[in-house]
């Protein structure tokens, strides 16, 4: 009788117990004509609303038109924009943890290090963002292939917004224009 107590109260205190979440769930990743609303995000107009910050993720960032949606883990989503020629934006939103110039540097490293990268002037007909988003370019090593890749990063209240531009080295013409064109209006702006 008494290993049989025993027995239910250590099913009983298993059958209490929290699930435990795996540490680092894999990434989903849909085609933005697939999403649907959800505690992440809403569907306004072909814009997606990132419902836990409130930031709207506009339907395009100049000709680069929204391609799929990306949720790592609650709070923690992004967008990327692709170029036809070559190119693309990510734009993420997620929790602020540090302070905007610390994270600028875990970002910048992580681009020097990871990606092999070099820091570099502002190329040719692209602008320098706004005032308040910290940024750089680098010239950096993706697949193997060398790249243009450059970072927006502005935080807003207790959230962080990161666009990561990236082309390949020697696009054409207007191919940058274009890429430019998308800069212009900096995408880490709260819309």
């Amino acid at each position: 009788m008494r290993r049989a107590l025993h027995l239910v109260l250590a099913v009983a205190g298993l059958a209490a117990a929290p699930a435990l979440a795996p540490a680092h769930a894999q990434p989903v990743s849909t085609p933005i004509d697939e999403v649907v609303d959800s505690v992440e995000v809403r569907r306004e107009g072909g814009a997606l609303r990132h419902v836990p910050s409130n930031y709207l993720f506009p339907a395009s960032l100049g000709g680069m038109p929204a391609r799929k949606l990306i949720v790592y883990e609650p709070g923690n989503v992004s967008v990327q924009y692709t170029l036809n020629g070559g190119g693309w934006i990510d734009l993420y939103v997620y929790p602020k943890l540090v302070g905007l110039d610390e994270e600028a540097r875990e970002l910048e490293s992580l681009l020097l290090e990871r990606y092999r990268g070099e820091r570099i002037a502002v190329p040719a007909g692209f602008a320098d963002p706004a005032a308040g988003v910290a940024n750089g370019w680098f010239k950096a090593e993706i697949g193997g292939q060398p790249y243009l890749t450059h970072f927006q990063l502005s935080q807003h209240g207790n959230w962080s917004v990161k666009a990561r531009f990236s082309m390949p080295v020697g696009a054409a013409a207007d191919v940058q224009g274009r890429a430019a064109a998308a800069l212009t209006d900096p995408p880490t702006r709260w819309r």
